[in-house]
């Protein structure tokens, strides 16, 4: 009798299976806004975001599984639904009135691949597990997904995307590898950081922290930067995040990207040091990449410094 049950549940999972997109959708900085804003102020700002995301998700037809706190969960057809939902959700959200001096935004992850539903509508599974890491390991305005997902895009799409680094995840024999969606267009800081002469092309990047020594050319991989034992490079200062920076070659030169939702503090060639937040800084010449509060270089900084190629400045 017993096994006849099981039978039956085994058949119905079975029945209730089938290929779907998995989002996760959170508030960033909820408990910032909370300190600095108030209970009243700060529930209804994170009532609004909410909002956001459920419009923005049913107007890509995902379906909402639940609202966790801050967060999200929404289950979409496919990979191209959730992408447009997810691109749509940050913009609403970056465009909410700021609380209190603090301004809105979100951080997504989703994933693409099989997932079961039980009698009440819920999903759970792989995809679901592994989209609720994504999210996790998303920054401030980030929106972080899978090669799976990536894959199951329509070609034009795809170029919406960029390859970030793989993750070991438990229970997978093999690492998954990580893309972000892009969604606005960054500035290149070098004229803000006071440096207005054209720039030199550089032959090899190195990157020094404690005892890591990352060396790059103009055809290395991206090098991540941050808390994650998936990183590049692990930095141990808890004020830094899990995903703080890349930094990755770019026709001749070598460009940070901020990532982290503190920011990143830059020194290049001993001028002033300045923040890097949510935006890219070509590098220059040599000095440091700081977390959190900076203090000037330390141990906690990475050290980075270029080699110049003369033969392509003519120099």
């Amino acid at each position: 009798m017993a096994g006849r049950i099981g039978m039956h549940m085994d058949r119905e999972l079975l029945h209730q299976a089938s290929e779907g997109s998995v989002l996760f959708a959170d508030v960033s900085g909820s408990t910032r806004l909370y300190e600095r804003a108030g209970n009243a102020a700060a529930l209804a700002a994170v009532g609004r975001c909410i909002g956001a995301m459920k419009s923005c998700s049913e107007a890509s037809q995902g379906r909402l599984i639940k609202t966790i706190g801050d967060e999200v969960m929404v289950l979409f057809p496919c990979a191209e639904q959730a992408l447009q939902a997810a691109l749509d959700i940050q913009r609403a959200v970056a465009e909410l009135p700021p609380v209190a001096g603090f301004t809105m935004s979100s951080h997504i992850g989703f994933h693409h691949g099989p997932v079961l539903s039980d009698a009440s509508g819920d999903v759970f599974g792989d995809a679901v597990n592994l989209a609720a890491r994504l999210s996790g390991l998303a920054a401030r305005g980030q929106i972080i997904t899978s090669k799976d997902a990536v894959a199951d895009l329509p070609a034009p799409l795809r170029q919406m995307t960029r390859y970030l680094y793989p993750i070991h995840v438990r229970g997978r024999a093999q690492p998954v590898e990580l893309y972000e969606a892009i969604w606005q267009q960054a500035t290149d800081l070098t004229l803000i950081a006071g440096f207005k002469e054209p720039l030199s092309h550089a032959a090899f990047l190195t990157l020094r922290y404690r005892d890591t020594v990352v060396e790059m050319n103009a055809v290395s991989a991206p090098v991540t930067i941050g808390r994650d034992t998936g990183m590049t490079i692990v930095v141990s200062d808890r004020l830094a995040s899990r995903f703080q920076a890349m930094a990755e070659p770019r026709a001749g030169r070598y460009v940070l990207i901020d990532r982290s939702s503190n920011g990143t503090h830059v020194s290049m060639d001993g001028a002033e040091p300045f923040i890097l937040r949510r935006d890219e800084v070509t590098l220059r010449g040599h000095g440091w990449i700081g977390f959190g509060q900076w203090t000037g270089p330390s141990a906690e900084c990475i050290e980075f410094a270029l080699q110049v190629d003369k033969t392509s400045t003519g120099l």
